[in-house]
């Protein structure tokens, strides 16, 4: 059997259990201890597995309530960091993500005038729907659950029409090799709107660093500015600083 088709395999088997140990895989596939850790390890870069001691487990998506509770501080002053590169009379999007919603937030209590704000995010859009200062517009399409967001081939088209002052990107990982997310929709997305605007600013708090979802959005150098918290280690600092992108701590 060749590694493509056991890889394969062993991803079906894993989506229909759940769980499996090398063990398991050893004796299901009849090779080597060391085969099947390295067709794991392939496997842990899909974004779609993650390999525990012994064994290896499939990541699901994790749920808005779920995101929203997790690293609350941080995405704050992520966000408070992002409304000091806001100005008045520009024209922003703001991708859906916890950390963009406290941005649309701070927005909307801000003394800044005539923003204009594109956002595919229902969540994203509630705090500005009454803002007067702000002129909001959704990018609608197909509406998915888990993200609270418009999605697919009419938001697209519609950020395609478009050039901005600045964006404001969420993502799920970053690797060396650049930006992911879990769904191909939403990849799709974000890489228009990093297109359609003079300045693109990436937002992770410092546990999205060494993750990698399954879809790859972007190199680390298509963005100008990576926005993060201060508990980010120095590593990732030089690798970025590599890339020739401007990485901030907050």
């Amino acid at each position: 059997m060749s590694t493509e088709l056991r890889l394969k395999k062993i991803s079906e088997l894993i989506m229909k259990r759940g769980s499996l140990s090398v063990q398991e895989l050893v004796d299901e596939f009849q090779v080597s201890d060391m085969t099947i850790r390295r067709d794991l390890q392939k496997l842990e870069q899909s974004g779609m597995f993650e390999r525990f001691h012994g064994g290896i487990r499939h990541v699901s998506e994790e749920s808005p309530v779920q995101r929203e509770r997790q690293f609350i501080d941080e995405k704050k002053k992520i966000a408070e960091y992002c409304l000091t590169l806001i100005s008045s009379n520009d024209t922003i999007i703001l991708d859906s993500g916890t950390t963009t919603n406290y941005i649309a937030s701070g927005l909307a209590e801000s003394l800044l005038e005539n923003v204009t704000v594109i956002t595919n995010s229902l969540t994203t859009a509630y705090p500005l729907r009454y803002a007067q200062n702000i002129s909001l517009f959704m990018a609608g399409g197909e509406f998915r659950q888990n993200s609270q967001a418009f999605l697919g081939g009419g938001t697209k088209s519609f950020l395609e029409g478009l050039y901005v002052n600045k964006a404001f990107i969420a993502t799920s990982g970053v690797t060396e090799s650049g930006f992911s997310v879990f769904h191909f929709s939403d990849a799709e997305i974000k890489q228009t709107m990093i297109k359609s605007s003079e300045e693109t600013y990436m937002i992770a708090d410092a546990s999205k660093f060494g993750k990698r979802s399954m879809n790859l959005f972007s190199p680390l150098e298509s963005v100008d500015m990576i926005i993060t918290d201060n508990s980010l280690s120095d590593y990732w600092l030089s690798i970025v600083e590599k890339k020739g992108v401007k990485l901030i701590k907050v």
